[in-house]
């Protein structure tokens, strides 16, 4: 059980992106339920990077650590030895999400906004752009790994 505990990193900035989630929170529910909306906001990011980090421990690929920021929530890893554990490690982020939306849709009040933004969460971070998991998975396909990626990734 601890080869799949990896430490967890705050950084300064990181509380910015909680007070953003709070403030969605608001805005879908309300003051009475959107704080804890927001929350568990924060824990749907989070979930994400656990999804990354289960599969790359699974696969036997070093996990460093991982964290919130500014910019979203990330994790540290070793590039992983072939394109095939590359794509699957990438994918399970958005996986995660993915399936976490599915019996969100069954939660009582808080439910929908929840898996609506998990939903958007996933899909997201399946297209190509800078710094998202879509683009980390096209790169891998096309053969293609930057030179900071040599050595180590941070997963978005």
């Amino acid at each position: 059980m601890l080869k799949f505990l990896v430490p967890f990193h705050m950084h300064n900035t990181g509380w910015v992106l909680v007070g953003c989630c709070a403030i969605v929170g608001v805005q879908l529910d309300g003051w009475r339920l959107g704080l804890v909306v927001g929350a568990l906001l924060v824990v749907s990011l989070l979930l994400h990077e656990v999804g990354h980090m289960l599969v790359a421990k699974l696969l036997g690929v070093p996990v460093h650590e991982f964290g919130l920021r500014l910019l979203g929530a990330y994790n540290h890893r070793e590039y992983a030895g072939s394109r095939r554990d590359e794509i699957l490690i990438s994918a399970a982020g958005p996986l995660t999400n993915l399936l976490l939306a599915v019996p969100l849709f069954y939660v009582p009040l808080i439910g929908v906004p929840l898996a609506i933004c998990n939903l958007e969460l996933g899909i997201f971070n399946l297209l190509p752009i800078p710094s998202s998991d879509g683009l980390r998975i096209l790169r891998t396909v096309w053969g293609w790994r930057a030179p900071q990626d040599a050595a180590a990734v941070t997963q978005s």
